[in-house]
């Protein structure tokens, strides 16, 4: 947490899947079945394009891919239809079968004292707002954050910045000098990186690897709770790649 302190972060933006919570990349999974069910097929090289992304956008650039000349309003309903099935899949996987964790029992307590220290801790996505709700719900994360966003919101997700922006005006921060992002894809990073955020700090308890991450980040940990002030710092390494960061 003195990195985001020395660096005077007043507000960390961190993903949800894959960064803050444990879905054992359910989400990827599941886009493929769906999108599969329909008659839309993927490969590996697809998926690894969908990390860190809206998922409807996923979904509607993928199935309009399948068509020489598309009409809109056709894919439009494809795409509806896909997000439905998408949505309920997840809530039996998610929910009912309960394969939805926090990524550390000591993440609220993070938070915690993220907040103490006068930095406040906003959440964004891909997913619909709707659904959004109801992880934040099931895992008890309202009283913890201080606000949250989805890409549903805005006009664009990831890697598009204006999830971040809009964040900054909810939580009242008036630079991108004092906004740092937590991700666990490339997505994520561009995303701060559009953004102007001070630091973009990569999580390897998700979708993208290591080599893939550092080519955008500041730094790179294994999961988020290890910003916090811990013996575990042979397990971070540290890339500055803006003009006067402090690590």
């Amino acid at each position: 947490m003195s990195l985001l302190i020395r660096n005077k972060v007043n507000l960390l933006v961190c993903d949800m899947a894959g960064t803050i919570i444990n879905e054992k990349g359910l989400i990827y999974k599941a886009i493929g079945s769906t999108l599969n069910k329909l008659g839309y097929p993927s490969t590996n090289e697809d998926i690894k394009t969908w990390h860190g992304a809206d998922k409807r956008e996923v979904m509607y650039r993928h199935i309009k891919s399948h068509y020489k000349s598309p009409n809109n309003k056709y894919i439009l309903a494809k795409v509806n239809k896909a997000e439905n099935l998408l949505i309920t899949e997840l809530e039996q996987k998610y929910f009912e079968d309960n394969n939805i964790e926090l990524i550390d029992n000591k993440l609220l307590d993070f938070f915690h004292n993220l907040r103490t220290n006068n930095i406040k801790v906003a959440l964004n996505t891909g997913y619909p707002k709707d659904f959004q709700r109801k992880i934040i719900n099931h895992l008890n994360l309202t009283k913890s954050v201080d606000t949250w966003i989805s890409s549903e919101e805005v006009v664009a997700g990831r890697p598009a910045p204006y999830m971040i922006h809009q964040l900054m005006e909810q939580c009242e921060i008036d630079s991108v000098s004092n906004v740092a992002k937590v991700g666990d894809t490339i997505n994520d990073m561009k995303e701060g990186i559009n953004a102007g955020c001070i630091l973009n700090i990569g999580v390897l308890s998700g979708a993208d690897n290591k080599e893939d991450l550092a080519k955008y980040t500041n730094l790179i940990i294994n999961k988020i709770t290890d910003l916090n002030d811990t013996p575990a710092a042979d397990n971070i390494s540290l890339r500055a790649l803006f003009k006067g960061l402090e690590i």
